[in-house]
C-alpha cells in the first residue's frame, strides 16, 4: 500500500515493488525494477533511478535525486534536496544532511559503513565535512584535504586554533 495526496500524482513503472505502509506523495518518480521497503517515506518531487533498492523504514526528503542502481539500507534518512550518484551503496541507519551531493559509486574511506553524516559549512568556509562510523566503531573524518580518524582530525584542528570546530565536530562524531 502506498499513499498519495489529491494534488498531484506519481509515476511508478511495471516491475517496481513498493512494500506496505510506504508513503509516496506528489510528483515523485520511481524507476524500473526498484524495490522499496516497508514503512518508507519518500518526499515530494523525488526521482529514484532504475534498479534501486531502498530498505525498510527509510526517509527520503523532498527534491532528492537517487541515481540508478543504488542500494540504501534499512533505517536511513536522506535530507531534503540531496543527490546520490549512480551505483552508491549506503549502509543501514545512515543519516545524510540537507543538500548533500554524493558522487557515483561512492565508497567511504575503505570502511564498511555502519552510519555516516555529512554536514555543510560548519566552520563558515562553505565546505562539507563527512563523519563516517565503520561497523567496527571506528570514526573517520573527511574534510577538505583531510582524511583520517577523529583523533588526528581533532589534533590538527587544535594545532590550527580551531577550538569551536573541534568541539562541534567532536560532539557530533560521537553520536553518528
Amino acid at each position: 500500500m502506498f499513499k498519495t495526496n489529491n494534488l498531484g500524482g506519481w509515476i511508478i513503472p511495471a516491475g517496481t515493488e513498493i512494500a506496505a505502509e510506504t508513503e509516496i506523495p506528489s510528483y515523485s518518480e520511481i524507476g524500473n525494477s526498484c524495490k522499496i521497503g516497508n514503512s518508507c517515506k519518500i518526499g515530494n518531487y523525488c526521482t529514484i533511478g532504475y534498479d534501486c533498492t531502498i530498505g525498510d523504514d527509510c526517509k527520503i526528503g523532498d527534491g532528492c535525486k537517487i541515481g540508478d542502481g543504488c542500494k540504501i539500507g534499512d533505517g536511513c534518512t536522506i535530507g531534503n534536496y540531496c543527490t546520490i550518484g549512480d551505483g552508491c551503496k549506503i549502509g543501514y541507519g545512515c543519516k545524510i544532511g540537507y543538500g548533500c551531493k554524493i558522487g557515483d559509486d561512492c565508497t567511504w574511506l575503505g570502511v564498511k559503513v555502519k552510519s555516516w553524516l555529512t554536514l555543510a559549512n560548519v566552520d563558515g568556509s562553505n565546505r562539507q565535512i563527512k563523519i563516517v562510523r565503520s561497523d567496527g566503531g571506528e570514526i573517520k573524518i573527511e574534510a577538505g584535504c583531510f582524511i583520517g580518524n577523529l583523533d588526528k582530525f581533532i589534533a590538527k584542528a587544535k594545532s590550527e586554533g580551531k577550538f569551536r570546530y573541534v568541539a562541534v565536530i567532536g560532539a557530533i562524531a560521537e553520536h553518528v
